[in-house]
C-alpha cells in the first residue's frame, strides 16, 4: 500500500480532476494555532470525562439503571453477527466482481493494441490515434460492459443489502450502519470503474512498446504495465477516507502514533457520550402503541436539545475524529474533509462545506457529466440535488429549493441544526418505535403509510 511517490498529473483533457495535496483538517489547524480554542476544546473533553465518571458512579450505586440501558443496547445489537456477515459479503462482491471486470477490460484494450499491431492493419501513428479516441470497441461491447457493471452494483450490493435488512429484520443501529456502508461501496466502486476502466498509455510509451516488441509475452507485458488496475492500490483506496479513486495519494512519511492515541481516546469518549444521549433521547420519545405524544414546549425541548448535541457529536466523531484517525493509520495526506460550514450564509454554501468527501464525488460524477452533456446549469443543479436527496434525505432538497426562491437567507446553520436535524431525528425514532411496537394488520399500510402522524397531537 505504499504510495509515497505521489503523482498529481492530470489526464489529458480532463475537466473533472480534483487534486490531492498535503493538508490538515480545519479543526486540527485551528487547535494547533489558536490556544483559546484549544483550551475550550480541552475543557469540553474534561467536562465529558467527569460527566461519564459521575454516570459510572450512579450505575454502581443503582445497577438497575445500568442494566436497563445495557438491555436496550443489547436488543439493538443482537444481530451484530449478521451485520458483520452482510458487510463482509458486500465487500467481497466489490473485490471479486468489480475489480476483475475492470482488469479484464484493461486486458481487452491491451490485446486489441497488440493484435492490430502484429497483424499490420495500421501503422503505429494511426493505431495510437485510434486507441486514444477509444475506437477499439464498438457500441455493443460498451453496452455489455456497462450492463455488467450496473448489474454488479445493483444486485450484488444495493439489492443484496436491502434484501438482507428486510429478511433478517436487522435492528435500527445495524440497518443504519449497513446502509451507510452500502452507499460508500457503491460510490467507491463507481469511481474506480470510471477512472480505471480505460487503460491509459502515453503515446510515446505505446510506440516504444510496439517498436521494441516488448509484448512478446502478452500476459507478462500487460501485468508489467503501471497503468493497469492494481489490486494493491484498489485495496488501499477501499479503506482510504476519500470517494475519488487515484493511483496514488499524498502520503505522510510515518504514522504519528501520538495522534492515533489522541484521536482514538477522544473517539471512545465521545462515542460513550453519544450512546448515553441516544438512550435518554430514545426513552423520552418512546411510548407504547396505545399512547399518543402531545406536541408541547416540553417535547420540543426534549427533541431540540439532544438533536443539537447529536448533530455536533456526529460531525466531530465522524468527520473529525474517525476520518482523521483512518487517515493517520493509512498515512493519507489530504485531510480536507470539511470547511467552516458553521459560518455559512446560504444553504448552498453550507452543504458544500459540510462534507467535502461526498461533495467532491457529486461534483466529479454527477455535476460535470450532466453539465457537459446538456449544457444546462438548472438541469445540472437539479441532478445533483436529486442524487443527493436519494443518498441523504428529502429535506435537503427542500432547503435548496427554498434558497433558490429567496426564502432562506439568514441563520441557515441555526435553522438546519435546530429544526431540520433535530425534528427529523425525532420523527425517525418515533416512527421506528411505533412500527416495531404495533405493526398494522394490512402489510401495504405498514410499508407505505407513516405512523407518527397518528400518534402526535398538536
Amino acid at each position: 500500500m505504499e504510495h509515497d511517490n505521489y503523482n498529481d498529473d492530470t489526464k489529458p483533457n480532463s475537466k473533472k480532476f480534483i487534486s490531492f495535496k498535503h493538508r490538515e483538517s480545519l479543526l486540527t489547524q485551528l487547535l494547533a494555532t489558536d490556544p483559546n480554542l484549544r483550551m475550550i476544546h480541552d475543557l469540553i473533553a474534561l467536562f465529558i470525562f467527569v460527566f461519564l465518571l459521575y454516570k459510572i458512579e450512579v450505575f454502581i450505586n443503582e445497577p438497575t439503571k445500568f442494566w436497563e440501558i445495557f438491555d436496550g443496547y443489547m436488543r439493538n445489537s443482537s444481530d451484530l453477527g449478521q451485520v458483520i456477515q452482510i458487510w463482509f459479503i458486500m465487500k467481497m462482491f466489490v473485490l471479486c466482481l468489480h475489480y476483475p471486470l475492470v482488469l479484464f477490460n484493461n486486458f481487452f484494450q491491451y490485446r486489441w493494441l497488440i493484435n492490430n499491431f502484429e497483424n499490420n492493419n495500421y501503422n503505429s501513428d494511426i493505431l495510437c490515434e485510434m486507441y486514444e479516441n477509444r475506437q477499439y470497441a464498438g457500441c455493443l461491447y460498451q453496452i455489455i460492459l456497462y450492463t455488467m457493471y450496473s448489474c454488479i452494483s445493483i444486485f450484488a450490493i444495493l439489492f443484496y443489502c436491502t434484501y438482507c435488512i428486510l429478511v433478517y429484520d436487522i435492528k435500527l443501529i445495524g440497518s443504519f450502519s449497513l446502509l451507510i456502508e452500502m452507499t460508500r461501496l457503491l460510490m467507491k466502486s463507481h469511481s474506480f470503474f470510471i477512472e480505471k476502466k480505460d487503460l491509459f498509455i502515453e503515446k510515446e510509451t505505446l510506440k516504444n512498446l510496439m517498436v521494441n516488441k516488448q509484448h512478446t509475452n502478452m500476459y507478462r507485458s500487460f501485468w508489467a504495465l503501471s497503468s493497469r488496475a492494481s489490486f494493491r492500490k484498489y485495496i488501499y483506496y477501499m479503506f482510504a477516507p476519500t470517494l475519488l479513486y487515484r493511483d496514488s495519494y499524498p502520503r505522510t512519511k510515518k504514522i504519528r502514533w501520538g495522534r492515533v492515541l489522541n484521536f482514538g481516546l477522544q473517539f471512545i469518549l465521545f462515542i460513550l457520550l453519544a450512546m448515553y444521549v441516544y438512550q435518554g433521547y430514545l426513552v423520552n420519545l418512546t411510548k407504547t402503541c396505545t399512547e399518543s405524544i402531545e406536541l408541547n414546549l416540553k417535547l420540543l425541548y426534549q427533541i431540540i436539545t439532544p438533536g443539537i448535541i447529536f448533530y455536533w457529536l456526529f460531525f466531530y466523531v465522524f468527520f473529525h475524529l474517525y476520518l482523521n484517525l483512518t487517515a493517520e493509520l493509512l498515512r493519507f495526506g489530504d485531510r480536507n474533509f470539511y470547511e467552516d460550514f458553521w459560518n455559512s450564509k446560504s444553504a448552498k454554501v453550507y452543504y458544500r462545506k459540510w462534507n467535502h468527501v461526498v461533495q467532491n464525488w457529486l461534483y466529479v460524477y454527477v455535476f460535470i457529466p450532466v453539465d457537459n452533456r446538456f449544457q444546462n446549469r438548472i438541469l445540472t443543479n437539479f441532478a445533483v440535488i436529486l442524487i443527493s436527496a436519494l443518498m441523504h434525505e428529502y429535506i435537503v432538497t427542500i432547503v435548496y429549493l427554498l434558497e433558490k426562491y429567496g426564502l432562506v437567507k439568514n441563520l441557515v446553520s441555526i435553522k438546519l441544526i435546530v429544526t431540520n436535524w433535530s425534528i427529523l431525528l425525532a420523527i425517525l425514532i418515533i416512527e421506528y418505535n411505533y412500527r416495531t411496537s404495533c405493526p398494522l394488520s394490512e402489510p401495504w399500510k405498514q410499508i407505505i403509510l407513516p405512523r407518527f402522524i397518528h400518534h402526535v397531537k398538536i
